[in-house]
């Protein structure tokens, strides 16, 4: 039966992490432990798989398997302090607008529904007269 060679190799693609000898046509795997690099200039790298690993499925001729990797800008705790202390403030910030939205659009609502004319009249009141009176109960109290 005919074999193939399958190195996997390290991103440096000379650093040789696993060597197998496969049948033509099987399945192979990483037999080797997780592969890591270690972090350079404040960057922190993730193993994510391998270039070509669709190969591995079905092994048809000899094969480099190079890792790949996520990377991942680290921040010194001072950074990361300011950072965190930002979105925290922009999450509230955001919050408190929609609160305070959704507050005043209750409100609006509530003043409508007090209002005896219909949805239509009050826009078609509005482009005919380019303003509006909103009545706050049936007898027509002007607001």
């Amino acid at each position: 039966m005919e074999q193939f060679e399958v190195l996997f190799l390290d991103d440096d693609e000379k650093t040789v992490l696993d060597k197998q000898l496969v049948n033509k046509g099987e399945k192979v795997e990483y037999k080797g432990k997780i592969p890591e690099k270690a972090p350079e200039n404040q960057v922190k790298y993730t193993f994510a798989g391998w270039i070509n690993e669709e190969k591995m499925e079905a092994v048809n001729e000899n094969l480099k398997l190079i890792a790949k990797y996520n990377s991942e800008v680290l921040m010194n705790p001072i950074e990361e302090a300011f950072y965190n202390a930002s979105l925290e403030n922009a999450q509230n910030t955001e919050l408190n607008a929609t609160v305070s939205a959704g507050q005043k659009l209750s409100g609006q609502m509530k003043i409508l529904e007090k209002d005896s004319r219909t949805p239509e009249e009050i826009v078609n009141q509005i482009m005919q007269d380019g303003k509006i009176e909103i009545s706050q109960e049936k007898n027509d109290v002007e607001r």
